[in-house]
């Protein structure tokens, strides 16, 4: 071999243990923060979070469920990793992986809803997972999902040209501690929303005037009943929960009943309750909620006893 061919190799060489030490230490920094969604899966996969009571689910579950508030109700500790913009296949990984480094809760609550039923055929929010792609539950469902994903995996830098400079900069405030704690958007997982009604649903019925259906697909059921069988099986109990929605959107949806049959039926067949919270009164005033789906902050805070109180008759209250 010449010179310059073995001076090009260990060139190569050195450039190459370059580029996999920068992308080993932002990702090293991504998993240091403490704040947002990376703060929650970071707690997750450290084994920090070790909760009595699991909120699990879409971002349904991320807004409704006020786990800080509902622990000191029940006397429990209490945490939600809701999932904004994501269905049940993406969510089962994650209770895998939760389960793998956390005690079994003694109660998990997953939330359903109209569109639970129809898998996510794309990746929501997809810069939140290249820290964890080392769990093999998580990466097989991003595979399933996008077979490209193993370019974030196994290609040095990937993801930080993939998702730019500011996702690298969230690396290095990382390993910094440069963080703003005071203002994290997330409360044990809770994200509460202090908003008004924005008006998109009235635009949405416009285009939906004699209503709508929801998908009943065979492989969302599927996952679903996997996510119960999950828990079971590491002994926790588990209750399906249908959070408060808009009263006009419920009567928007043509087969919402169908919908509701398959969830207390899996409900049945599995021996678990199914507690369904969208006849609450407060459904059929906008003041509660920023959208149809969506309680804001003061509807959180009418439901936050409901389900506090149902979570403490079916486990008992701890003083």
């Amino acid at each position: 071999m010449s010179t310059f061919l073995r001076r090009l190799a260990l060139f190569l060489v050195v450039l190459g243990l370059v580029v996999w030490g920068l992308d080993r230490t932002l990702k090293a920094g991504l998993r240091a923060r403490t704040t947002f969604t990376l703060g929650v899966w970071n707690r997750l996969v450290d084994g920090k979070i070790q909760a009595d009571v699991l909120f699990c689910g879409s971002s349904r579950a991320l807004m409704h469920f006020d786990a800080a508030t509902i622990g000191k109700a029940t006397g429990r500790s209490c945490y939600n990793i809701g999932m904004d913009g994501n269905q049940l296949n993406h969510q089962l990984p994650w209770l895998i992986t939760y389960l793998k480094y956390n005690r079994p809760p003694e109660l998990i609550i997953q939330n359903v809803d109209m569109i639970s039923l129809s898998p996510d055929t794309d990746v929501f929010f997809p810069s939140q997972y290249p820290p964890y792609l080392s769990e093999d539950a998580i990466y097989e469902d991003l595979r399933n999902t996008a077979p490209d994903w193993w370019k974030d995996r196994y290609i040095p830098l990937y993801s930080f040209t993939r998702f730019g400079y500011g996702y690298a900069a969230l690396g290095v405030k990382g390993l910094l501690g440069l963080e703003d704690t005071l203002h994290d958007p997330l409360h044990f997982g809770f994200q509460r929303k202090d908003l008004n009604w924005d008006g998109g649903f009235d635009q949405f019925k416009k285009r939906f005037p004699k209503g709508l259906r929801r998908f009943n697909e065979e492989s969302a059921r599927n996952t679903l009943r996997a996510i119960i069988r999950t828990a079971q099986e590491k002994g926790s109990k588990v209750v399906l929960v249908y959070t408060p929605e808009l009263g006009e959107m419920q009567r928007l949806t043509l087969n919402r009943e169908e919908v509701m049959d398959v969830y207390r039926g899996i409900a049945a067949e599995s021996g678990i309750p199914f507690w369904d919270f969208s006849t609450a009164t407060f459904c059929e005033d906008r003041n509660y909620f920023y959208n149809s789906q969506h309680l804001n902050a003061r509807g959180v805070d009418l439901f936050t006893p409901m389900i506090a109180d149902s979570i403490a008759a079916y486990v008992g209250n701890k003083p």
